[in-house]
């Protein structure tokens, strides 16, 4: 699973998305909330955001080829840069699943 890691001078790409609280119901149960993930309330712009970050963190193992594909067709969808993506998945690049 996708997760934030503290790391100083590091930095979150991502999109900003209103939501219901419909929406965001479903969201709690796509992402397993409150077992596998937690929400993580912050300020962006004068404004509340919320975000998914782990409950529990775990050991550091490379994404299977699936579980990518989702998250660069992400990256595209909101124009981010595939740069930042790579750079964060050097840690795990030497594993193996």
């Amino acid at each position: 699973a996708a997760d934030i890691e503290k790391k100083i001078g590091g930095k979150v790409y991502g999109a900003l998305y209103l939501i219901s609280k419909v929406a965001e119901k479903r969201l709690d149960a796509y992402e397993e909330y409150p077992t596998l993930y937690k929400k993580m309330f912050f300020k962006y712009n004068n404004k509340k955001v919320m975000t998914y970050i782990m409950t529990k963190k775990t050991k550091l193992v490379p994404p299977t080829d699936h579980y990518l594909d989702i998250i660069r067709q992400g990256y595209r969808d909101c124009k981010l840069n595939m740069k930042s993506l790579n750079e964060a998945l050097l840690p795990v690049k030497h594993l193996q699943r």
